[in-house]
């Protein structure tokens, strides 16, 4: 009875590990994906100034996301 307590009290305690870790992680690919846009957004803004506003530079934005979400 006892080794059985000890037993589910490990396996709860591994179990509730790994959900901290896996919130970790998530949160870390968050902070990627966001940094990512705001590259997007900023190169964005770069080419609106340069072209005097192409809508060349919304295909470019576009694209950029969508590079972001494969990351």
């Amino acid at each position: 009875m006892v080794q059985k307590a000890i037993i589910l009290g490990i396996s709860a305690f591994i179990f509730s590990t790994g959900l901290v870790y896996a919130d970790a992680v998530k949160e870390g690919e968050f902070d990627v994906a966001n940094s990512c846009a705001a590259s997007c957004r900023a190169q964005h803004n770069q080419c609106r100034i340069a072209t005097k506003g192409s809508p060349s530079c919304d295909a470019k934005l576009n694209q950029c996301l969508k590079g972001c979400l494969k990351k």
